[in-house]
């Protein structure tokens, strides 16, 4: 839901720069877009053990790609980042 900053009441506008930490411009705009928070963030040895695991799966990653050439990983990452940023530029 979009809200232009010009368009809040004075007691919106004091809550959501409390909320961002800090002043809001008349030219700005805002777009509120309520979430739910599906699951709590992990700690201590289970957080360890979970970036263990990610990082296992890089390397998995890593070695499928172990007999590319850098020049052609590295065309294929500018390719996919130029696709991403203009998506319909390649098709």
């Amino acid at each position: 839901m979009w809200h232009r900053v010009k368009d809040l009441s004075p007691d919106q506008r004091i809550v959501l720069e409390g909320l961002i930490g800090r002043g809001l411009q008349e030219d700005e705009g805002l777009n509120i877009q309520p979430s739910r928070i599906l699951q709590e963030s992990l700690t201590g040895d289970d957080r360890a053990a979970a970036y263990s695991r990610y990082l296992g799966n890089l390397d998995q990653l890593a070695g499928r790609a172990s007999g590319v050439a850098d020049v052609e990983l590295e065309a294929m990452i500018e390719e996919a980042c130029r696709q991403a940023r203009h998506p319909r530029s390649w098709c």
